[in-house]
């Protein structure tokens, strides 16, 4: 039973790597600042919850786990919602959702 919690938990921080790594090739790769946000929110919100899924395969009680998925909750709770905020503060301040930003 350990070892296939080990595998669970090795699997979940392989993905961790792979859509923090996404993310961040995102910022950087995509032109407008829309796609970027959406590259960083969605990567960024998987790879911490791929994080909570290994961290709840190894922790070692219920109380630790209980304490793992309370976070997990108030994460999904508040990077959608931050990234929201952002996003609206981006389409107040005029930049047009269609049009790549100017390059100099």
């Amino acid at each position: 039973m350990r070892i296939t919690l080990d595998i669970i938990a090795a699997v979940s921080f392989l993905s961790t790597i792979v859509f923090g790594t996404a993310g961040l090739i995102g910022l950087f790769r995509f032109p407008d600042p829309y796609s970027r946000l959406q590259s960083g929110s969605l990567c960024g919100t998987t790879a911490v919850f791929s994080m909570f899924i290994g961290a709840l395969a190894l922790a070692p009680n219920g109380a630790v786990a209980a304490r793992i998925v309370i976070l997990t909750v108030f994460f999904m709770v508040s990077s959608p919602t931050s990234s929201h905020i952002v996003a609206r503060f981006i389409w107040n301040s005029g930049v047009s959702p269609w049009k790549p930003e100017e390059k100099d």
